[in-house]
């Protein structure tokens, strides 16, 4: 699957209609639901989306990661599964937001995508300018702790080759 890649800010109608970028359409035609997954972020004022494959991989991870009674698996489903959204796309590309999620973000009149890889996020575009700024800032300040992928060593080169 291809990366949720970019930020492009949209306005949202009074019924709450939101089209998603085009680019982005066309990364999840390629999966089995034509809309996205949206939930309430438990870690900002934010909405979380994933295609319904990546949806499907989270709910794996929270089964596989707890015992079934155990509190942390109940707090992951209810944080991520239970307040999750399926919003398909209209024939124009659009989806609906539905209020709980517009609320938690404090989106009215605009929303910005934000891809970040394999999800995205849906911020009401001043706040995410906000917070973008102090990500960076934490970006510069851990860049140092930032490891690339070994590459293998340069072999010699043969005797005689120039």
């Amino acid at each position: 699957m291809k990366p949720f890649i970019g930020t492009f800010i949209n306005k949202v109608d009074g019924k709450g209609r939101l089209s998603v970028p085009a680019r982005w359409r066309a990364v999840v035609a390629e999966g089995s639901f034509p809309g996205i997954v949206c939930y309430p972020s438990f870690k900002a004022g934010t909405i979380e989306g994933v295609t319904m494959e990546r949806m499907e991989e989270l709910a794996t991870l929270i089964d596989d990661a707890f015992d079934p009674f155990a509190d942390g698996q109940d707090a992951f489903a209810t944080s991520i599964l239970a307040d999750a959204f399926e919003l398909p796309f209209d024939g124009d590309g659009r989806i609906v937001l539905p209020e709980e999620l517009m609320a938690h973000a404090d989106i009215v009149d605009r929303a910005a995508f934000v891809g970040l890889g394999r999800r995205f996020q849906i911020w009401e575009p001043e706040a995410y300018a906000r917070v973008r700024d102090e990500l960076r800032e934490q970006a510069f300040v851990q860049r140092a702790s930032l490891k690339a992928r070994a590459r293998p060593a340069a072999r010699p080169a043969p005797e005689g080759t120039p």
